[in-house]
């Protein structure tokens, strides 16, 4: 059974390591080695727990191992992430319907997305439109998503 919960801090070494495995397993096909290597770096355990500051995060629970995390603040949804293994199984799906839930609660009238290229479907099944492609430029390399947007 998977039980979605509020991120706490204790979580960020796991939850980097689940953005690792899937950034290096699934994305990796559609992204240069760099621009993956950077969003890990951007993505270590420190990055996380700066980010939860401002980031209402949850995690997905099974079985006392943490199998996808994803989070909201007031203009859109960050760091969605499912280990490689598990998609397709309804995980991220709780995540997001939890992160939609509370966003509404917070009085959030739309919300933002920036989906890699394999996420598209995804997030469109829940009603987010596209709206333009993203270029982020790091470092090393650059990496393109797409923007996809949601009225609550």
């Amino acid at each position: 059974m998977i039980r979605i919960r509020k991120f706490k801090k204790g979580d960020a070494i796991k939850v980097s390591n689940v953005i690792k495995k899937s950034f290096r397993s699934i994305i990796s096909k559609n992204y240069t080695k760099e621009s993956v290597e950077d969003q890990i770096k951007e993505n270590s355990p420190k990055k996380i727990l700066e980010k939860a500051k401002k980031v209402k995060y949850f995690v997905a629970v099974e079985k006392g191992k943490i199998v996808g995390f994803g989070g909201y603040n007031e203009e859109k949804i960050h760091t969605f992430f499912v280990i490689p293994e598990r998609h397709g199984k309804g995980i991220g799906s709780k995540i997001l319907e939890r992160v939609l839930t509370e966003a509404k609660k917070d009085g959030i009238k739309s919300l933002k997305c920036w989906s890699t290229f394999n996420a598209e479907n995804f997030y469109s099944s829940f009603g987010f439109k596209k709206r333009k492609k993203l270029t982020l430029k790091t470092k090393n390399s650059s990496i393109s998503f797409m923007e996809m947007v949601k009225e609550l």
